[in-house]
């Protein structure tokens, strides 16, 4: 918690020292003003710190409240067909999981309406507790990031005690489900949703774990409520519904709920230990563990684009790669981008001498608010109990 909260200290002073440098050459700055500030920084400090020591465990004893949210991405009709689709189902939701009071939300009007990912930049990288406590922000998601932290939060004592994002992707992604590390509760649901959804559908099932412990610094949508829960479903064109796309992710959210309601019912043991059996009593859970964000709007690490023009790529996905999400491992030296002339621009280690790849031309990824390029992800390994990730002497393979 320490070492967190270090980086939170550092970017206080970092502000309060601009801030009165700032005051003094403009000679406005006063002792009342310098003592404000102290205050101020003093007040965020212990913000921080307390939503560290929150932070540091998820297991709710009981769920009761659910919003399930689409079109945090505008043209990402899929998450606002479902989000309908259960308005439409309102009563017999309520015969199917009595113990759960579940809400729908649109969570980016404005862009929905407009066939657009966003207005102004990526919703879904808006709140971060730094970033919701910033005044002087004025663009469209952020506004909206705060209207929906009231709605679903607050990020220091959320109301809301599971928030599900519903995202498509024109990427080969499968069904992806996407957790936090260390979130007790919602990586053991993703074990128990990917082997009930690999008896149902035919698509890849992935379960992906962002290493963000802390909940402060989830950029996330889903970070607003005690627990987040994510469903990734492609490929699927922006802008457009498809029938398997809505399928598939209408199985997921229904293996979830149930989850939740069967957690409500026999308790968290219980559910472990029905959950270890489904994978042999095995006590850790294989996963993808995405690499660490290094761009300004990404969510996880990204091989870049080498050349943009604005948002448009001047390279292209090698065709070894395209649709091999999850699948092909690209070792140092193998073919990446293809430049306009030709040229073949090959993978040169930057995340390491092999690494597997997900999020492959996703049409959200030219975008720099998003963070923009290929995103890299590891398999791994996490504990079941506890969500966190295994240290293996040997990586682990993942079928």
């Amino acid at each position: 918690k320490t070492m967190r909260l270090r980086h939170f200290d550092c970017l206080l002073i970092r502000n309060l020292i601009l801030s009165i440098l700032s005051l003094i050459v403009t000679s406005t700055v006063s002792l009342n003003q310098i003592s404000a500030m102290k205050r101020g920084a003093a007040a965020f400090g212990r913000t921080v710190e307390a939503l560290a020591m929150k932070s540091s465990s998820s297991t709710l004893e009981k769920v009761r409240s659910v919003v399930v949210v689409g079109g945090t991405h505008g043209n990402e009709y899929t998450g606002v067909w479902c989000i309908r689709a259960l308005e439409e189902q309102k009563k017999n939701l309520k015969k199917q999981y009595p113990s759960l009071s579940i809400d729908t939300l649109l969570s980016n009007p404005e862009a929905h309406a407009n066939n657009q990912r966003f207005v102004d930049s990526d919703l879904n990288r808006q709140f971060t507790l730094e970033k919701l406590l910033q005044n002087a922000r004025d663009t469209v998601e952020a506004k909206q990031a705060k209207i929906l932290n009231e709605r679903l939060g607050p990020k220091e004592d959320p109301s809301t005690d599971i928030v599900v994002d519903l995202h498509s992707t024109t990427s080969n992604m499968g069904i992806s489900l996407i957790v936090p590390e260390g979130d007790d509760i919602m990586t053991l649901a993703a074990a128990y949703v990917a082997h009930k959804c690999k008896a149902e559908v035919k698509c890849g099932v992935h379960i992906v774990v962002h290493p963000y412990p802390d909940r402060t610094s989830r950029p996330s949508l889903s970070s607003c409520g005690k627990c987040g829960f994510t469903i990734e479903v492609g490929p699927v064109p922006q802008g457009v519904l498809r029938h398997d796309g809505v399928q598939h992710t209408q199985t997921a959210l229904r293996i979830f709920l149930q989850f939740l309601q069967d957690y409500n019912t026999i308790g968290l043991p219980r559910m472990q230990q029905q959950v270890s059996e489904c994978y042999d009593h095995s006590q850790k859970i294989n996963c993808w563990r995405s690499a660490p964000a290094q761009q300004e709007g990404e969510m996880s690490g990204k091989i870049p684009w080498p050349k943009m023009l604005g948002n448009f790529p001047l390279v292209l996905i090698h065709e070894s790669l395209q649709d091999q999400d999850f699948v092909k491992p690209v070792k140092k030296g193998d073919p990446l981008f293809v430049e306009l002339d030709g040229t073949i621009i090959p993978y040169n280690g930057s995340h390491g001498d092999s690494v597997h790849l997900m999020f492959i031309n996703e049409g959200g990824y030219y975008y720099a608010s998003s963070g923009s390029g290929i995103s890299v992800v590891v398999p791994t390994f996490y504990e079941l109990k506890t969500g966190k990730f295994v240290v293996e002497d040997e990586p682990a393979t993942i079928h």
